[in-house]
């Protein structure tokens, strides 16, 4: 394994330190550098990790939060330096992911080797970075060990999150500090779910990408039609619709044009819906997406996503990833055939267990910060999505699982706050219209609401071609955010 630090200057032994009276972070004292793309001179930084002690247990074991951040060095003031916390999502993943993708360093691997190499799409010009574990994920662990624990649940997760930042800002001197929070995939929810608790902060944008903002979005008739787009542009893009479009784009718009209307209406009719309909919509639906209509007739016009990843190409024998419908393997029996279909996809790499621990990810910490832990990064923890408890605490019998009334709230109350959203059109976990049917049904100020849609799955930046657009598109969404505030969000070296 390859591990590269660029710009090391000085190379004290680490140590676990108290910054405040909860908050503890490991860090070395070196001075990093990463040159990005763009042509200002490299950024010069520092780095440690950090962890908080969410509860103790009668026999004193310990339930923790950590993260690691990244902190421009300059001699700016540290309120007028901004800051973003991030996570993932899951529940059960670590901020890896977006970590880096938006960090100094990239994570590059190949036949079994890890090069940490300088990220030219780093925002760290424009703002400190802190990327935040959940409980159960990273080296965050749950006191029991059993990983049962009262923060692997939606409202525990929030508290637990909501006080690392809180506790972060506080122990580095901070919290007069511009805010930004970005989320991804589950991560959007926990954001919608957090907003509420950072209203004592200077938050001026929040960033989802990929966002589960309605849990129960796919349950009812809508679901299929938000479905059927990203099905008929990906049945274009491997040759098996009958779709005429120059692009993936223009595929997928003709395909929400029939959804929206010829498809919800036949939905909608149930079993009022006359045979002879009934048939043409079939017909319609199967020549979109690459099915045969006795496919779609027998699922009464609602074929399941995993219906359609797993026979969309079975005429060449391969399974295509709900993560990304560009992504395909080979059809063989699942590793794990205990757990869900969805947890075998062909983007996450999961084998048999239900945890990817991450060696490369423990090294690079150890050689970033010092960090000299035994027990295994967890990039992937499924065990602890299923232990996910999702009822809310003082909401039964009555709650839903649309969190984007809260995001409204939060940009109701904070009139300079910004919401940034990407989605992918080859994304069928969170598919790109059920994102905007969600921003346009919740009372979002859209004036101050930008979407984005990419042609990307669930991660834009896993394409080559989309990691500038997609960070550019952030840089921006900071600068403009600053810029209406009368702050400087470049600072000096």
């Amino acid at each position: 394994m390859s591990v590269t630090i660029a710009g090391c200057m000085t190379a004290p032994s680490a140590a676990e330190t108290e910054a405040s009276t909860a908050l503890q972070h490991v860090t070395n004292g070196e001075v990093f550098s990463v040159d990005d793309a763009f042509d200002e001179g490299p950024v010069r930084y520092t780095a440690h990790w950090d962890r908080l002690v969410l509860d103790t247990d009668d026999i004193g074991a310990e339930t923790t939060i950590s993260g690691t951040a990244y902190l421009r060095d300059c001699d700016c003031p540290g309120s007028e330096r901004p800051v973003m916390f991030l996570f993932n999502g899951g529940p059960g993943a670590s901020s890896s992911p977006l970590h880096f993708a938006l960090g100094p360093k990239g994570r590059d691997r190949e036949d079994g080797e890890t090069a940490f190499s300088d990220n030219p799409v780093t925002v760290l010009r424009d703002t400190d970075l802190v990327f935040i574990d959940p409980v159960e994920t990273g080296f965050s662990r749950s006191a029991s060990p059993d990983g049962e624990s009262r923060f692997l649940g939606i409202d525990g997760d929030v508290e637990a999150v909501g006080a690392f930042i809180h506790s972060w800002l506080e122990a580095h001197e901070r919290s007069e500090a511009p805010i930004f929070v970005t989320g991804q995939s589950y991560g959007g929810f926990r954001l919608a779910n957090l907003a509420a608790d950072l209203d004592d902060l200077n938050v001026e944008g929040l960033v989802m990408v990929s966002p589960a903002l309605d849990m129960g979005g796919g349950s009812s008739d809508l679901g299929h039609v938000f479905a059927l787009p990203t099905m008929a542009a990906t049945a274009w893009r491997f040759g098996k619709s009958s779709i005429d479009a120059a692009s993936e784009e223009e595929a997928w718009e003709q395909a929400r044009q029939f959804a929206e209307t010829d498809y919800l209406v036949a939905l909608q009719r149930g079993d009022l819906l006359g045979e002879d309909e009934r048939e043409r919509v079939a017909t319609r639906v199967a020549s979109m997406t690459g099915l045969s209509s006795a496919l779609v007739m027998d699922a009464d016009l609602r074929v399941g996503k995993q219906v359609f990843l797993e026979n969309v190409l079975a005429d060449e024998n391969k399974l295509v990833s709900r993560l990304n419908t560009a992504v395909t393997q080979e059809k063989k029996p699942p590793a794990n055939p205990d757990r869900p279909a969805g947890a075998n996809d062909p983007s996450l790499g999961l084998g048999r267990s239900n945890k990817i621990i991450a060696e490369d990810i423990a090294d690079y910490l150890k050689a970033l910060t010092g960090l000299d832990r035994e027990d295994g990064y967890r990039s992937l923890n499924l065990d602890a999505n299923f232990a996910w408890d999702w009822r809310r605490a003082g909401k039964a019998p009555v709650f839903s699982f649309n969190a984007t009334p809260l995001v409204a709230r939060f940009l109701d109350k904070n009139e300079n706050a910004g919401l940034l959203v990407f989605g992918g059109y080859r994304d069928l976990a969170v598919t790109a219209l059920q994102t905007q049917y969600a921003l346009t049904h919740a009372g979002l100020p859209q004036e101050r609401v930008e979407y984005v849609v990419m042609a990307s799955g669930h991660s834009p930046f896993d394409e080559e071609e989309l990691r500038e657009p997609f960070a550019g598109h952030i840089r921006a969404f900071i600068a403009d955010a600053l810029a209406d505030q009368g702050k400087a969000g470049e600072t000096p070296e």
